[in-house]
Formats: C-alpha cells, sequence, structure tokens
C-alpha cells in the first residue's frame, strides 16, 4: 500500500516536469505595418498576332509578400487599362503565366481597348494569407503596352430541353469578336413545362467534348441544383433570353427580352403595333409572319417593343451570312428593294443582328 502511494507520487510528479518541457509552437502574425509587399518586376510590350496566340503566353514574375512568420500565401494578378480592371488569375509561387489568346480576350473585351489596337495596361499583385481574413497587401504597378489582334470568329452551341436534347441540331452562337471570349445569343427557351427549362453549354456538336453547366459556369442568376448540372431559367420569369457566355471568366448572363418585333406601315397599325417574330430552334433563326409591303417600303426591328431597343442599318452588307445586313441598335430605317410580299428572317446568334429579307 505504502509502494503504490509512492509510486503514484512519482508518476503525477514526472507528468508535471514533462508538460513543463512541451511547448506548443504558435504563429502570431505581425501588424499590417509589418507586413511587406511583393514585388512585380516589369514586363516587355507584348504583341500579340495569329502566330503567336495560340503556341505563346506571357510570364509576370514577383518576390515574395511577407507576413511574418511561413504561411501559405496567394497572389492575385490585376491588369487595368480605360478604367476598367480585370483579374488574369492567381497563383501560389512566385510567377503566373497566360496564353497570349486569353490576354487578347481580356484586353479586348474587358479592358475594353478592342482588337487590332494597342492599350496600354497596367499590372499589380494583391497578396494575402491563404484561407484567412487577414489584411492584404498590394504590389507596386508595371505599366506596358499590350497589341490585340482580330481572331478568326469562334462558336459554342446551346443543346437544351427546348428543341429536345438533341446535340447534333444543337443552336451555334458566335463570338462577339475575334480574340474576345465572349459569345451572344438571341434564343427562345420555352420548352412547354410550368418552371424551369434547362440546357448546356458546349464546344461541339457532341458530348465528348468539353460541355459546362452550373459547376463549371458561374451563372449571374439562380439555377436550382441538378444531378447533371444543368443550367437553368425560370420560365415564369420570362422565356426569351440575351445569353452571354465569357469563356475567359467562365460566366454566363442573361438578359431578359419579352418580345422581338418587326415594326412599319405595312398594316393598319401604321407604326403603332409590332408584329411578333418567332424562334426556330432547328434553323436558329427568329422569322417574320408573311409581310406585304405596297407603299411604305422603311421598317425596323425592336426588342421589347421599345423605341430604345430598335434595330435599323447603316448600309453594311453581311460578310458572314448570304444576303443579309448587318443590324445597328439605334440604326435608321431598314427598306425591302421592291414591294411584294417578305418574310424576314433574324440571325440572333451573332454581333450583330443580321436580317435576310426573303421576297416571296
Amino acid at each position: 500500500m505504502k509502494y503504490t502511494k509512492y509510486m503514484t507520487m512519482w508518476v503525477a510528479s514526472l507528468l508535471v516536469l514533462v508538460s513543463c518541457d512541451i511547448q506548443i509552437e504558435k504563429a502570431y502574425l505581425e501588424p499590417s505595418s509589418g507586413f511587406e509587399a511583393p514585388v512585380l518586376l516589369s514586363q516587355a510590350p507584348v504583341v500579340i498576332n495569329a502566330d503567336n496566340s495560340k503556341v505563346e503566353s506571357v510570364t509576370f514574375n514577383w518576390s515574395n509578400a511577407s507576413f511574418g512568420p511561413a504561411v501559405q500565401v496567394e497572389y492575385a494578378l490585376y491588369a487595368a487599362s480605360n478604367s476598367k480592371t480585370a483579374l488574369l488569375g492567381t497563383s501560389f509561387t512566385n510567377s503566373l503565366s497566360i496564353s497570349k489568346s486569353d490576354l487578347n480576350g481580356v484586353v479586348a473585351n474587358d479592358l475594353e481597348a478592342g482588337v487590332n489596337a494597342t492599350a496600354n495596361v497596367t499590372a499589380y499583385l494583391v497578396a494575402k494569407v491563404y484561407g484567412t481574413n487577414v489584411e492584404s497587401v498590394t504590389s507596386n504597378s508595371i505599366a506596358f503596352n499590350v497589341t490585340t489582334f482580330a481572331a478568326a470568329l469562334r462558336t459554342l452551341y446551346l443543346p437544351g430541353n427546348y428543341q429536345g436534347w438533341k446535340i447534333e441540331q444543337a443552336p451555334e452562337f458566335w463570338e462577339t469578336d475575334g480574340g474576345t471570349n465572349v459569345y451572344k445569343i438571341l434564343v427562345d427557351l420555352e420548352d412547354g413545362s410550368d418552371q424551369y427549362s434547362y440546357f448546356k453549354v458546349t464546344v461541339a456538336r457532341n458530348w465528348s467534348d468539353l460541355n459546362w453547366g452550373y459547376n463549371f459556369l458561374t451563372p449571374s442568376w439562380y439555377c436550382p441544383e441538378q444531378s447533371d448540372s444543368n443550367l437553368s431559367v425560370d420560365l415564369t420569369e420570362g422565356n426569351i433570353y440575351v445569353l452571354t457566355v465569357n469563356r475567359g471568366k467562365m460566366t454566363i448572363d442573361k438578359q431578359l427580352v419579352n418580345k422581338v418585333g418587326i415594326i412599319g406601315a405595312f398594316d393598319e397599325s401604321g407604326w403603332s403595333t409590332d408584329l411578333d417574330m418567332v424562334y426556330d430552334e432547328v434553323e436558329n433563326l427568329w422569322v417574320s409572319p408573311v409581310i406585304t409591303f405596297s407603299g411604305d417600303l422603311n421598317f425596323l426591328i425592336r426588342l421589347n417593343g421599345s423605341w430604345d431597343d430598335k434595330y435599323g442599318t447603316n448600309n453594311e452588307t453581311s460578310q458572314s451570312v448570304t444576303g443579309g445586313v448587318n443590324l445597328v441598335k439605334g440604326g435608321a430605317d431598314l427598306f425591302v428593294p421592291s414591294n411584294g410580299t417578305y418574310i424576314m428572317k433574324l440571325h440572333g446568334n451573332r454581333t450583330p443582328y443580321v436580317l435576310v429579307m426573303e421576297k416571296q
């Protein structure tokens, strides 16, 4: 019994001694005044063209940021021009590479420099401790020129419930301008259901190539979660939309359109009422009813029955659609060539929209 008592005391003493020697190492971040910002190194002028855009990249380099102890630092690289700012990418190392094709899209579209233009771009870094709310630090800014170019237009496709998920007939829609990475389509997603119309974006008319739903594209609106990750619109809000896909940012935005119509002096309404144009999902066209011109030959295309959304002409012939004329928002009146009966076909899957006047 006595032995057991002394043994217990000895073990307890040993535990006290051991506990005194154990030191738990904790990291404490200094006040932000002690943080050290990274230094972004200079960048030579960048010229982007058809030959180098697909095979070359631009690499940005910088020195380490310091937050005191060893922590994981995330660097976000931004570019600015024309009072616009865009994120080029993030990195956990001391460099970031961006393809010239993607840089062309950011500068031409997000920074609004346009194509075949030279823009003075400013770049800077924001460094922060990854996964924390610790105050970030910002690097110096560097300035360099970027010369963009008009790349060949690319296309995406829009299969969905509205066209029976027939991937081989998925409507095609075009880049707004070559190299911008931004694609637009005016489409009617009505599918006869009570509420949600589901669809996806693909790079080809098959399911074996890239296809994106809300798990890869970030929508600017609510999409109810589906096991197959489809995007969706709420048909109780409307069924006609201008959809904008930004492939560089991997985002998709929508603009509700209440009506696509044509207005003129070709019926009793006399420029007071629009005739509805109807979407043909197989032909991917907006089609007017048969219209007879027997006096005045002028007319306009309108969205939402609004004069603020009228589309006319600047007398530019389409280079992409045979027999078509480019439409211009706010443009002058359109004219049919002569009296007679016509069907109007609107290509709303490209920028600018194109109208074809088919005489019957």
